[in-house]
């Protein structure tokens, strides 16, 4: 009876406890909300993980009522105090699993955050699947839906953020939906024009200082030079990874040298991380390894599979400057022409043909909206290689962090910058 008894009160005392907790009651209410779970707040007084149901294709296929689960992470410090959204690009797990992760808009402002996972990413994904549903049209509308209902809780000032692929889709949210959010602030957006832009590898070409360039490219021929001793190594150790490749594995190592010197700016890696052309084999391969590892191309686990997708259909990537090793290459990826359906896209039988209508779109926005964007970039990082054009529009504003790579932020600029972008963004904030 005792025990009974127990229980009893322990169940009223968590029914007591959930109808302590507004909030919670308040995000489930919302329209499209499945369920709310209460995760640990660390930077926030709390912090919930959010299920959205969103329809599955609304702009391909407006009567198709077939939907889709989606991922919406809230860290919560007021309903009174503005909103940080950031717009995922890709899997917003690291927001739930690694507690003290915060933008720093929003340790700034001392805000709300809030992490949208992008659809077909993480857990944001349909049970089976249509590429034709990853489009940047649907992402934006998906925002759209999520933010309409959030701000039945949260009515304040709302800023758009994102870095990289979750700064294009950021601006992109700006052009779709452009009342939203009252101002955006992508970090390092880069916007490829095609899916091989070659201006990534002109700007490899000058970037930095010629001594660390050169030290890049003696790295990579000497790399193809010892193919014979560190192919196999390298192999090995993807067949004990239980890696599987849709090129035969000369081309894989091909690709990997050919990508590292964009990994290398884009990370901000030091020049003397960089071994000589007389280091040993352990050396060379241990450093491969680190920063040309294959796992990029494993076919077994391709979590960012999606991003390839909308590269080749909307988001456009780099090309590689293959006439610099010509004496080096295999003969396998010599002869194939297209990189990202070799080593990337999904197989079977789908359309990825490229458009540039998003970015035409964007492009013409940026020129004219009155909505405010204010962009970061990194003077170093590759992908700056591919900014916006350049804009008389004063609604519009870009920051070049010098020396600055893809992990570039405001509170690295010196002070006087730091102020000047800050002022900017209250300014608009405070006079729409």
């Amino acid at each position: 009876m005792r025990k009974f008894l127990t229980m009893i009160m322990l169940c009223g005392v968590a029914v007591l406890s959930a109808a302590q907790n507004p909030l919670q009651q308040q995000l489930s209410a919302l329209p499209g909300v499945e369920s709310v779970e209460q995760i640990a707040g660390g930077k926030f007084l709390e912090k919930y993980v959010l299920q959205f149901r969103q329809l599955r294709n609304p702009i391909g296929a407006p009567g198709d009522t077939a939907t889709f689960l989606q991922r919406v992470i809230v860290g919560h410090i007021s309903q009174d105090s503005m909103v940080v959204l950031h717009t995922h690009g890709y899997n917003a797990a690291n927001h739930r699993e690694r507690i003290q992760v915060r933008d720093e808009l929003s340790e700034i402002f001392n805000s709300n955050n809030i992490f949208v996972e992008h659809r077909y990413f993480g857990t944001s994904c349909p049970q089976d699947t249509n590429w034709n549903e990853v489009t940047t049209a649907n992402a934006a509308y998906d925002m759209h839906q999520i933010v309409s209902a959030l701000k039945q809780v949260y009515p304040g000032k709302w800023i758009s953020t994102g870095g990289s692929k979750d700064g294009i889709t950021s601006a992109l949210y700006s052009m779709y939906y452009p009342h939203d959010v009252d101002v955006a602030v992508p970090y390092v957006a880069p916007f490829c024009l095609t899916p091989a832009d070659p201006r990534g590898y002109r700007f490899l070409r000058q970037v930095g200082k010629a001594d660390k360039r050169a030290r890049i490219l003696n790295w990579q021929r000497e790399a193809f030079r010892r193919r014979a001793v560190l192919q196999p190594m390298v192999e090995h150790y993807a067949d004990s990874m239980k890696m599987r490749f849709s090129v035969p594995f000369e081309m894989i190592y091909d690709y990997c040298i050919l990508d590292y010197d964009f990994g290398i700016w884009m990370r901000g890696i030091s020049e003397d991380e960089i071994p000589l052309p007389y280091a040993s084999d352990k050396q060379m391969y241990e450093h491969f390894l680190k920063y040309a590892n294959p796992d990029m191309f494993d076919r077994n686990n391709m979590p960012h599979q999606t991003y390839y997708v909308q590269s080749q259909k909307e988001l456009g990537n780099y090309a590689y400057d293959l006439s610099l090793f010509d004496e080096y290459l295999s003969e396998t990826t010599k002869s194939h022409d297209g990189y990202l359906t070799d080593l990337y896209l999904p197989e079977g039988d789908w359309d990825f043909t490229y458009s540039d209508e998003a970015y035409r779109r964007l492009f013409r926005f940026l020129d004219e909206t009155d909505c405010h964007l204010l962009f970061i970039y990194g003077e170093t990082d590759a992908w700056t290689a591919f900014p916006y054009p350049d804009t008389n529009n004063p609604n519009v504003k870009k920051y070049i962090l010098p020396g600055g790579c893809h992990y570039s932020k405001i509170r690295e600029f010196d002070e006087s910058t730091q102020n000047r972008i800050l002022d900017i963004l209250r300014s608009w904030l405070t006079n729409p």
